[in-house]
């Protein structure tokens, strides 16, 4: 054992104790939630035997009910226990630092449903990832080289960085469907205030109607209302929660129409207008933009196949008239 061990690099020792402490910590993990598991699992069965009055007003009073069990065996097992692991190892983040990511999980919408604890988590474990395939392409330190090293540095930093990038891409995909649906949902607003329907009334409607992502949002603000929070708050914290700039515009402006009593149908009408000029604007620029980004494909692919259609004929030519 201690001519192996003397024979063997530091980093495979190292990474052995590491993956060794790693092991033993899960196991032992897991020992006690199985222990709280049973000691909970008692309790409920002294709760459940314990002996009852023989006289009850209401006869249904003496059934058991049993407890529903509602989704598949996946997600009741693999994924309950995924998110109890991530949970447990994204307790140690800092607070500002959970706060600023909530805000960005909050634009994105949740994906996977997934908080700020829980991604950080994710991204560590990923990271473990990206350490393993770094020892992989170098645990051979006899032959260690640049190429290795730089290989597993990139591994690292990619499979760090990759939750990341993952969200980024979910907020921009989000904000731009949201930004896309506000002028059809500002027509519609516009036309239930027409017909007479208040701004809650019509909010309701779109809501009902509309299952996008920008409904669902509206809906979740009528839920805030229905719950005692003003008009204003719940527009105002789902513009913070979107920080989407049109919207965030045209939540300032209801809201300062219904400081001063402005009526809630025009100020809709010339907002629906406006938002379809900015939107036809939008569609303008990136029209405008297309003839830049074709130069590099026509350039690297198309001018060459032309140049060479052209002039491969004239080259017997040439090498004729200099023999």
């Amino acid at each position: 054992m201690i001519d192996f061990l003397a024979n063997s690099s530091p980093l495979l020792i190292l990474g052995t104790v590491v993956f060794a402490v790693l092991g033993v910590g899960l196991v032992f993990y897991a020992i006690i939630r199985m222990l709280v598991g049973a000691s909970r699992l008692s309790k409920r069965l002294e709760q459940a035997i314990e002996p009852v009055a023989p006289v009850y007003a209401n006869p249904t009073e003496q059934q058991i009910i049993g407890r529903e069990i509602s989704g598949s065996l996946f997600s009741r097992t693999v994924e309950s226990g995924l998110n109890k692991l991530l949970n447990f190892l994204g307790r140690y983040t800092p607070k500002k630092t959970i706060e600023a990511l909530e805000h960005k999980l909050d634009i994105a919408g949740h994906p996977g449903n997934l908080h700020a604890r829980q991604f950080y988590a994710l991204q560590f474990l990923f990271l473990l990832a990206g350490i393993g395939v770094a020892y992989y392409t170098n645990r051979d330190l006899s032959n260690i080289n640049i190429n290795n090293l730089l290989m597993g540095v990139a591994a690292m930093f990619v499979l760090y960085e990759l939750p990341t990038v993952w969200l980024n891409r979910h907020m921009r995909t989000r904000q731009e469907q949201i930004t896309k649906g506000l002028p059809d949902i500002l027509d519609m607003l516009s036309v239930c205030a027409s017909a007479g329907l208040g701004f809650d009334q019509s909010l309701q409607k779109i809501s009902h109607h509309w299952d996008t992502e920008l409904g669902r949002e509206f809906k979740r603000v009528t839920e805030e209302m229905e719950l005692g929070e003003t008009r204003a708050n719940a527009l105002k914290s789902m513009s913070k929660r979107l920080d989407v700039k049109d919207l965030s515009q045209f939540i300032a402006i209801i809201t300062q129409a219904e400081k001063i009593g402005m009526s809630y149908a025009d100020v809709l009408y010339s907002q629906a207008q406006q938002m379809r000029m900015l939107r036809e604007q939008r569609v303008r620029e990136h029209i405008n933009k297309l003839p830049g980004k074709m130069v590099i494909p026509m350039a690297l692919l198309i001018f060459p196949a032309i140049l060479a259609v052209i002039l491969v004929p004239i080259i017997p030519v040439i090498l004729n008239a200099f023999k």
